[in-house]
């Protein structure tokens, strides 16, 4: 007889072997699993069982797992929608992610542990919202008995609702720049990350615009100084699945086991990396940029001139940021005393012309002349103008990256945010695509 508190989960792949090991994968676990080879079958068995989770395969004939989860997504929205995809199909998931609305992606071949982990955490969630929505519903009807409890959770909700909007814009308009934008999709995976754990917001950024900065300082090559930007976007790419608490603790307190799991966060960036040839020197970079020039660094001890050059740069860069975080040492440090802790290190840590191109680095980015456009701010700005700088959330989360237009959405987006949060935001547009008076600031 068949368990009606356990959670239903549908398994869709056109390969029978496939769903079969699948299916097996999940035998030790308490699902009730059922499988299809069929797109078409599938989506009335979605309707007929509603499960909990669907786990489909990305390319299939008739119809890809991208449209067919997205089909799911219209017909069942509480189902946890997941994706198995090939190393080969970034774009095709970047898709899948837009269209399907997919909460988590798995490469194939897939790691039995992990499959097992990521199922399991999706259909957490899943029924965590079934119950939020269940809860509102029954505190709706005793506003007058309950209202210390329903305003909070008003808040709660509405905080939800406000990350997952923003989520949305940011995920559309990665879409829209995806096929001809390479380093904007790299933005859309660094905030991505970011956005795991709100204490790192901004952080990658700023990393990655200083170590920019020094690169140019440096007279590095473009492709040298574009790679070094990207590793700084993502160079905390092996933190996840740290805990909060080991990410906010400075290093230096870290316990044993809390410090060895934050070494191995370079080797497992590197990894996550290699599986893109164009991402080759910045998984090298990532994988060593808490290596030192004395040979005390890790996670492979290397010396000075075996240590690549992007890492250097990237390495004083970050600790540059995170020493003013308080990440380093404890102690939050202002902009100076952080450029005095580098330098004192200069040589045995960190590279010593690195360090001696700081300051210059650091000049550089206090003052971007404006060149031909306009700055304008929330209230000014239309749908059709064209961004000419990155433009951040409050929190540091992209919203629309250079060269992308401004849409209906994010106007009133932005707009909403100064009404509610009185955020005043300062928006860099093209001269060319807006009728505003170059002269006209802020």
């Amino acid at each position: 007889m068949q368990n009606n508190a356990a959670p239903v989960v549908l398994i869709l792949d056109d390969e029978p072997n496939v769903v079969n090991a699948i299916k097996r994968t999940l035998r030790s676990e308490a699902y009730v699993v059922h499988t299809s080879t069929d797109p078409v079958e599938a989506l009335e068995m979605v309707k007929q069982l509603r499960p909990i989770a669907v786990l489909s395969d990305m390319r299939m004939p008739g119809m890809d797992g991208a449209h067919f989860l997205a089909e799911v997504q219209r017909a069942l929205p509480g189902a946890a929608r997941l994706l198995l995809t090939g190393y080969a199909d970034v774009q095709s998931t970047i898709a899948a992610i837009n269209e399907g609305h997919v909460d988590r992606y798995l490469t194939k071949p897939w790691n039995d542990d992990e499959l097992r982990l990521a199922l399991r955490q999706q259909i957490d969630l899943a029924q965590l919202k079934q119950e939020r929505n269940e809860l509102t519903g029954k505190l709706a009807a005793k506003v007058n008995e309950l209202k210390v409890l329903n305003d909070e959770l008003d808040k709660r909700v509405l905080a939800r609702t406000q990350e997952i909007h923003q989520t949305t814009l940011f995920l559309e308009q990665a879409y829209r720049e995806l096929h001809d934008q390479f380093l904007n999709t790299v933005k859309v995976f660094s905030n991505l990350l970011e956005m795991t754990s709100p204490l790192m917001a901004g952080h990658s950024r700023r990393v990655a615009e200083l170590a920019r900065a020094l690169a140019l300082e440096l007279k590095l090559p473009e492709a040298e100084t574009q790679d070094i930007y990207v590793a700084g976007l993502l160079h905390d790419i092996g933190k996840i699945g740290l805990s909060e608490r080991v990410l906010a603790t400075p290093y230096a307190q870290l316990d044993g086991a809390s410090r060895h799991a934050m070494m191995k966060h370079c080797q497992k960036g590197q990894i996550a990396l290699m599986a893109l040839p164009e991402l080759h020197h910045v998984a090298q970079y990532v994988a060593s940029h808490h290596e030192r020039m004395d040979g005390m660094g890790y996670p492979d001890g290397l010396i000075a001139g075996d240590i690549a050059r992007g890492a250097r740069v990237l390495a004083v860069a970050e600790d540059v940021d995170e020493l003013q975080m308080g990440l380093l040492t404890g102690q939050k440090m202002d902009i100076q005393q952080a450029i005095e802790f580098v330098q004192h290190g200069s040589g045995k840590h960190y590279d010593s012309k690195v360090v001696r191109a700081l300051p210059a680095a650091l000049l550089g980015l206090q003052a971007i002349p404006l060149g031909n456009e306009v700055l304008l701010d929330s209230q000014r700005v239309v749908p059709g103008q064209v961004v000419s700088r990155d433009l951040y959330s409050p929190e540091g989360l992209l919203l629309l990256a250079k060269g992308g237009q401004i849409s209906s959405r994010l106007v009133q987006h932005l707009r909403g945010l100064h009404e509610r949060e009185k955020v005043t935001f300062k928006v860099y547009c093209e001269a060319r695509h807006t009728s505003v008076n170059p002269a006209v600031s802020l």
